[in-house]
């Protein structure tokens, strides 16, 4: 007689046994009638189970889940939007330098003065005012990124 299989006789009723286990479990079946009977007293549970009807969720749990994707999807919209308007911003805050400098010029009167003459030292004043402009853009929207994701995590 080989050991009893009472342990597997729930895995056997439900079909979840790999096939040697289930050859081995049904091999004991024909010798011992105690598990034979446990088995059978398994299986009526199991075809019990099989004829409930599929569970469905509650309607406050769905609403739930609905809302909580919604949010997902708008907050995610806001970011992609938050991503583009900043590109933006800082696009339009370099062009709004290197204009600031011109326009600067002009109401100064040095605009042709600084055309007439070599532009060594207009070109590298103009270059140095156009770098820091960029860097400080490019220093606000790090601080500005930076803050949006703390936030993030916060919520």
């Amino acid at each position: 007689m080989t050991a009893h299989v009472g342990d597997r006789l729930p895995l056997e009723a439900a079909g979840a046994l790999d096939p040697d286990e289930a050859a081995r479990v049904a091999a004991h079946l024909r010798e011992c009638t105690a598990c034979a009977a446990r088995a059978g007293e398994w299986r009526a549970i199991a075809e019990g189970l099989r004829s409930l009807p599929p569970a469905r969720p509650s309607p406050a749990l769905v609403g739930r889940t609905l809302r909580a994707v919604e949010w997902q999807l708008a907050e995610q919209a806001e970011r992609t939007w938050n991503r583009a308007a900043l590109g933006f911003l800082i696009a339009l805050g370099w062009t709004l330098v290197g204009l600031a400098w011109l326009v600067l010029d002009l109401i100064r009167g040095t605009l042709a003065l600084h055309l007439l003459r070599p532009l060594g030292s207009t070109a590298a004043w103009y270059a140095a005012y156009l770098v820091a402009g960029w860097l400080t853009a490019g220093a606000a929207a790090v601080l500005l990124g930076r803050r949006t994701q703390e936030e993030g995590r916060i919520s």
